[in-house]
């Protein structure tokens, strides 16, 4: 990216052809992860849209969250700020978890704290592999030295 100096605190940028040419990559790539399954779309979340408030989102849509673990949306609403993606269940499954089959292992996602960590038990994908939590107040990633996850063959 070009960077110019028009006048004092102003700068204008201009786009190269390199960057016009990652701006093609990244939208093919974002047109490409639409027709993935859900098994292949959670090793490339980022990819998705982001969760916004005030969006008219359809049933079935995938959306990511901030940190790019994927949600499919159970029914069409429009987004509010009050509605979070991971604690209104009624909008919003975390990916490879649904109505079907709630049983289903969903993505490793950062607990924020006690209320959303892991328990002794909790099954877990991360980076493609699925994880059982050892010790409960889970809020260890899968890859942290220690006794906190086992993998599961």
């Amino acid at each position: 990216m070009r960077a110019e100096v028009k006048r004092r605190g102003f700068i204008v940028y201009e786009l190269d052809e390199n960057d016009r040419m990652w701006q093609a990559v990244e939208q093919l790539a974002r047109m490409s992860a639409q027709t993935l399954t859900d098994e292949q779309a959670i090793q490339v979340g980022a990819l998705f849209p982001r969760w916004a408030v005030g969006v008219e989102y359809q049933a079935g849509e995938r959306i990511a969250d901030e940190m790019g673990n994927l949600y499919k949306v159970v029914q069409g609403h429009t987004s509010q700020a009050d509605w979070p993606l991971d604690s209104t269940p009624a909008l919003y499954t975390p990916l490879g978890v649904t109505e079907e089959d709630p049983d289903a292992t969903p993505e490793w996602k950062q607990p924020t704290g006690a209320h959303d960590a892991y328990n002794k038990g909790d099954k877990v994908l991360y980076q493609g592999k699925t994880y059982i939590s050892l010790i409960d107040g889970n809020t260890y990633s899968p890859d942290t030295p220690g006794d906190f996850w086992e993998e599961v063959a």
